[in-house]
């Protein structure tokens, strides 16, 4: 009876310390963000992730840039859009520096830690 205690325990701490690990905005990546990441990132987030746009999952295609991992999951689409054609933000061109923050952060892999 002792060990079934112990085991169920340890079992209700582990769920317990799993639970707490997960991140403030819900964002499944752990990774320590990288500085051309966060370059894009305050691009995106200054331009896409704007009301009407990216904010939520119900606008803009279903598309929601409010977590780390789902703009680096579209890392590609959005220098295409952004960058390569120039059709998005539909408000009006990117600046020359953003598109390069962007571009130089696709370059270097897309992901969190870049």
């Amino acid at each position: 009876m002792k060990r079934i205690h112990l085991i169920l325990t340890a079992a209700v701490m582990s769920a317990i310390l799993v639970s707490c690990s997960k991140s403030e905005d819900n964002d499944p990546q752990t990774e320590t963000p990288g500085p051309k990441f966060l370059a894009a990132k305050a691009v995106i987030t200054s331009s896409c992730a704007t009301s009407g746009c990216h904010a939520s999952p119900a606008n803009a295609g279903g598309i929601n840039f409010e977590t780390n991992s789902a703009i680096a999951a579209k890392a590609n689409d959005i220098k295409t859009l952004a960058v390569d054609l120039g059709t998005m933000p539909p408000t009006g061109a990117l600046s020359a520096a953003d598109k390069t923050k962007i571009s130089d952060w696709v370059a270097a892999g897309g992901r969190i830690t870049d």
